[in-house]
């Protein structure tokens, strides 16, 4: 599956960079003794006055302090960005951007940003919830792909969403490129009405994935279906939705 990661990139200031424009930027040297909300409260403010924001991710992970994404629309409005903040004086401390890529593995991550920046964001990813008494809520997907309830007391409930999952309220995204990170299509249907959550599985080869987006109705997941189906993400990708 695509992960997020980084480019080798000192663009800037006279520098270069060799890393294809991407329209998610990885943001570092930020000041660290800031309230995640208020991270990315600022991060957007500062970023969207160059084109439109869809996402601003960062983690509490201790390996990823003082590093974000910012996820653009398009890949013009990211190179903007990138080239009017670089090195832009944030808290008193001078921003440094790169392009993010999607072809890295897990491994290579892990090495770069550790393993707790990487869990932490497929525990993001996969939307366990916490019920008020603190028990471990929500779906998962087992080797065979069926929809299973972590909460096994939940048995019930858990029936009740597979039933519902079998009756068209599930998306399939297929053949999304390496280059493109998940956050992308979550932000995109996270707008929809009725979105539970969204799953990847890499494809054969490692070029490119897919993606289960879930919805808790038929109605809604064919709303969203009309409304994505055929948005142009990247110059070369168009999204091309079916309903499971």
């Amino acid at each position: 599956m695509a992960v997020a990661s980084t480019s080798k990139s000192t663009a800037g200031n006279g520098s270069t960079s060799t890393a294809a424009p991407s329209p998610t930027l990885y943001v570092k040297t930020l000041y660290s003794k800031i309230k995640k909300s208020e991270l990315r409260r600022q991060l957007f403010t500062l970023f969207s006055s160059y084109g439109r924001v869809l996402d601003i991710v960062a983690t509490r992970a201790p390996s990823m302090r003082g590093q974000a994404f910012v996820v653009f629309e398009s890949t013009s409005t990211s190179a903007a960005a990138k080239r009017a903040l670089e090195g832009f004086s944030f808290y008193g401390q001078p921003l440094r951007i790169e392009y993010s890529t999607g072809g890295k593995s897990k491994a290579l991550l892990r090495r770069e940003l550790g393993s707790e920046a990487v869990l932490e964001a497929d525990l993001e990813r996969s939307r366990v919830t916490v019920s008020r008494r603190g028990e471990k809520r929500g779906l998962f997907l087992s080797e065979d792909g069926e929809q299973e309830e972590l909460d096994e007391e939940e048995d019930d409930g858990a029936r009740g969403k597979r039933v519902k999952l079998e009756e068209g309220v599930v998306l399939s995204a297929k053949g999304v490129p390496a280059n493109i990170e998940p956050q992308v299509l979550e932000t995109l249907f996270g707008r929809q009405t009725g979105f539970g959550r969204l799953t990847t599985q890499e494809d054969a080869g490692g070029e490119s994935w897919s993606a289960r987006i879930e919805f808790d109705s038929k109605e809604n997941a064919d709303a969203a279906k009309e409304a994505l189906q055929d948005v142009q993400i990247d110059p070369v990708y168009r999204l091309d939705l079916e309903l499971l």
